[in-house]
Parts: structure tokens; C-alpha cells; sequence
């Protein structure tokens, strides 16, 4: 009887064990579950912008829409909050790379930068001595995302990986981020390497000025040569889901053309997208986004709808065709009918390269416009001309002196029909219009003051001494009767008899 209560007991014991250990999974999906739904109802910031487009609930943590070309900032959840990056930092090193190093350079791959990559981590298993150039490390850096290439490239460029990442922190200043340090130049593990999406938004815009970031980063697969070290060749395949289908093709997009992925057990997932939709060049950013049971669910969806918020939502307008309240050209100041000055262009012009993005419901005209004198001129730009809605700056043009303020006009001969000879020699003038007003507005003044005067004095009858005592002697002098004319008469008669003979 006691042998069965002893068996009694070890069943009921495995059984709770047993029921705890099932249990431990269910409590632990429904803290995640639970974080999760908080992240995914977090507040975003742009909501709160008057008149501006509600952006959608994701679940990422922190997240950024931004518009290249502007800077302008059309969705922000939680932007300057402080994550982790993970491989996202690789941006930041390949602006670094384009910035000081020639695309064809030799890199020798240390012992440092093979052997101090986390063990399981993204390589693609290069080895100490062997060769490669910045493109290969590039092209393997972005699609592969190989830390052992981040870190020779470091040294590449500063000398060590240490050096690098002073230069990092220090261009990151440059860029205008305020939350970014960094620690390493591969996105490794560190509490000291952290970023915001923002900043990284700054820093991928900068990136992407580069033509041959967009290039290396929208390929899809790249096959890496043989090398010193490796009779073979390596087909590398882009990591980004919208960039390339060799996992799935359920995300592809052809309007994105560069991005980065990242994920680490901190930093969860990290995502960077560039897309261009309706001429503008999206910028997403999330970060802190958890895995979901499902391949790319919900890293890709959130930026899918991030894309279609804005593509949806805002538009981009060029100033100088929409601006009515600035009027920049003067093709007429100087015009007189003749072609000397009918040919003459503006003095002040306007970039016509300047955009500002608007909620597809506004306008130019609803958007408030500040203009700023520059007190140091460079490339002869004189001021800004800025534009803010809703309390955001949407964008910007500049105003600059003219090229061509100094012209050429032709001045060629004409023959019998009124048409130039074209083997006569023509004769070029350069006429400064900055100097013709000059002088045009002396004139004006000198014409008016004329005027002015002889308007005061015909009024009150105002007379100049000087003038007048000449003019009453020169009447007295041809009077008949003047004593003085008969005297310079007689004087003159003497004169011709002299000299008569």
C-alpha cells in the first residue's frame, strides 16, 4: 500500500512539473503578445500636427518617415528615442568608405578585423591575408552584411577600428545627430553603440547621395571573385526582402532602391528603406521591432504601410512654380523696345531645384513662408526662402545673383534685307545691367532735381543774383542810348582803321 502512495506522489509530481514546464512558454507568449500591443499602440507624434495626414498604427517601437531631397519629416514615432541599431550601423560605414576611399582600393584583411567578429554572427568567412577591394567589401557589407568587411574597411580608412569610430561619432555630429553614439563599425552588441531613427534617417539621407550606394545597395545577388585565399567564388544574395526575392518574393518593390536589415536579441529587428514613389525619396526607418511568428512579419509590413502613407497622403511641390507672393523676375526693368535691353534677364533668380512636401490637401499658398538674408554669401546664393505648415519646416529654395547678370549682346552688320552678314565680322559689347541702373538711376535723380527747381522758382519767383545781374547787363549794354555801348563802338571803329591799310 505504501509502494502505491510512493508511486502516487512521483505521478502527481512529474505531472505539476510537467504542467509548469508547458506553462512556462504560454506566459511567456503572453508577455510578448503584450509588449508587443503596447509597441503597437504607442503614440505617434505626428498625429498630433495640426491639419497633417494620421499616419498607421506599426509595430515597431520607434519608427521615421522622411523625404530625401527636403528633410522633411511626414511620420514620427518616438524618433529620438535610444536603440540599439544592430547592422543598420553598416550605413554609417559605408558613407565613411565612399567618403576616403577609392572604389578599386586593395584591403588586406587583418588579424584583428577576421578575428575579433562574434562567433555565429553575419561573414562570409574571409581570412587573415586576404585581398579584396573597397567594392568587394562594400557589395558584401550591404547584401551579406559581413562584419569581418566592416572591419577591415575601418581600418581601411582611419588606420584602426578604434580610429574609425572616433570618426564615426564625429561625422554623425556633422550630420545634425543628437542621440547617436557608436561603438563599433559592424552594429555588434554594445551598451555603448545605440542610435535614434532619426538619426539614422540623417544619416542614410547622406548615404544616398552617393550613386554608388544606390547601386551597390539595390542589388539583388553579387558573385564575389575568387581571391588569394579563395579558389572559389561566393554568390552573395541581398538580405532586404524588398530588394531581392531569394527567401520570398511576397515584399519585393520595385520603387525601393536601397535599404539595410539588422537584428540582434537587443536591438530586435531594425529595418532601413529608400523608395522612390510621385518624384519623392522616402526615407523609413523602425527600429525595435519583434519577430513575428511568419518570414518578414512585421518588419516589411510596417514599412510597406509607412510607404503607401505617404505615397497616399503628400506630395511634392516645386517653389518656383508655385510661388506668387515672391516675384523674382525683372525681364522687363530694363526694357525700351530695343534688343540691347530686350534680351536682358533677371538679376536675383530663384533655384529651381527648391521643393516643399504638403498633405495632398494644402497648398503652397496655406503653407507660412520666412525669407533669411545671408550675412556670408557662398556661390553668390544672398537668401533663404523657407517654408513651414503646421508647425513643420516642409522645405526650402535659395535666391542667388544671376550667372549671366553680365551679357553678351551681338551687334552684327546688317545687310540690304535687315539680316546679318554671317562672314562680317561681328563686334561683341559687355554691358554690366547692375552698372546701366546705376547710372539710369543717377540720371533719374538728376532730371527730377532739375525739375523740381524750376517748379520751386517759377512758383515763388525765386531769382539767382549771379544770373541776374548778367542779365540786366547785357540789356543796358544794347540800349541806344548807353553811354558805355557808344564807347565800345567807337573803340571798335578805331581798331578797323589801324588796320585798314
Amino acid at each position: 500500500m505504501s509502494r502505491l502512495y510512493r508511486y502516487t506522489a512521483k505521478f502527481l509530481t512529474l505531472t505539476l512539473i510537467l504542467s509548469m514546464i508547458c506553462a512556462l512558454p504560454a506566459a511567456a507568449t503572453g508577455d510578448s503578445d503584450s509588449e508587443s500591443e503596447a509597441r503597437y499602440n504607442k503614440t505617434i507624434e505626428s498625429d498630433s500636427w495640426e491639419n497633417w495626414p494620421s499616419g498607421p498604427q506599426i509595430y515597431a517601437e520607434s519608427a521615421i518617415v522622411m523625404e530625401a531631397s527636403t528633410g522633411v519629416i511626414l511620420y514620427a514615432k518616438s524618433i529620438d528615442e535610444q536603440h540599439y541599431p544592430a547592422s543598420i550601423t553598416k550605413i554609417m560605414t559605408i558613407l565613411l568608405a565612399l567618403e576616403n576611399l577609392e572604389l578599386d582600393e586593395e584591403v588586406t584583411f587583418s588579424h584583428t578585423a577576421v578575428y575579433t567578429v562574434e562567433a555565429g554572427s553575419s561573414s562570409i568567412a574571409r581570412d587573415e591575408g586576404e585581398i579584396l577591394t573597397v567594392e568587394e567589401c562594400l557589395y558584401a557589407i550591404m547584401l551579406e552584411s559581413a562584419n569581418e568587411c566592416a572591419n577591415a574597411i575601418a581600418e581601411q580608412v582611419s588606420g584602426s577600428i578604434e580610429a574609425f569610430v572616433e570618426l564615426m561619432n564625429d561625422r554623425a555630429a556633422e550630420l545634425g545627430c543628437t542621440g547617436t553614439h557608436f561603438a563599433n563599425a559592424n552594429g555588434l552588441p554594445d551598451e555603448e553603440h545605440y542610435t535614434t531613427a532619426h538619426d539614422m534617417a540623417l544619416i542614410t539621407q547622406e548615404a544616398i547621395k552617393y550613386e554608388e550606394f544606390r547601386k551597390i545597395s539595390s542589388t539583388a545577388r553579387y558573385t564575389l571573385r575568387a581571391t588569394n585565399k579563395k579558389d572559389e567564388e561566393l554568390v552573395m544574395n541581398n538580405h532586404h526582402y524588398m530588394i531581392s526575392g531569394n527567401v520570398t518574393t511576397r515584399y519585393l518593390d520595385d520603387t525601393v532602391f536601397a535599404g539595410k536589415t539588422g537584428y540582434t536579441v537587443a536591438a530586435q529587428n531594425t529595418l532601413v528603406t529608400c523608395a522612390t514613389r510621385n518624384g519623392m525619396d522616402l526615407i523609413v526607418v523602425t527600429m525595435m521591432t519583434q519577430a513575428g511568428s511568419e518570414t518578414g512579419v512585421p518588419v516589411y509590413t510596417d514599412t510597406a504601410d509607412l510607404l503607401d502613407y505617404a505615397t497616399d497622403y503628400f506630395q511634392k511641390v516645386n517653389i518656383s512654380e508655385n510661388e506668387t507672393n515672391f516675384t523674382i523676375g525683372q525681364n522687363n526693368l530694363f526694357d525700351t523696345g530695343a534688343s540691347i535691353f530686350g534680351s536682358s534677364s533677371p538679376i536675383i533668380e530663384m533655384d529651381a531645384e527648391g521643393y516643399v512636401v504638403l498633405p495632398v490637401t494644402a497648398s503652397l499658398t496655406d503653407a507660412e513662408a520666412s525669407l533669411n538674408f545671408l550675412e556670408d554669401q557662398e556661390d553668390d546664393v544672398i537668401a533663404t526662402l523657407s517654408y513651414s505648415y503646421a508647425g513643420q519646416i516642409i522645405g526650402s529654395t535659395e535666391l542667388y545673383l544671376a550667372e549671366n547678370t553680365l551679357q553678351e549682346f551681338d551687334f552684327g552688320s546688317l545687310d540690304a534685307d535687315g539680316e546679318t552678314e554671317e562672314e562680317t565680322t561681328q563686334r561683341l559689347i559687355r554691358i554690366d545691367l547692375r552698372i546701366v541702373g546705376l547710372v539710369a538711376a543717377i540720371l533719374l535723380f538728376l532730371l527730377i532735381l532739375i525739375l523740381l527747381l524750376r517748379k520751386i522758382k517759377k512758383e515763388y519767383k525765386i531769382s539767382f543774383r549771379l544770373s541776374a545781374d548778367r542779365k540786366l547787363k547785357r540789356q543796358e549794354r544794347h540800349q541806344f542810348g548807353n553811354p558805355d555801348r557808344r564807347r565800345y563802338k567807337s573803340r571798335k571803329r578805331r581798331k578797323h582803321r589801324l588796320f585798314r591799310k
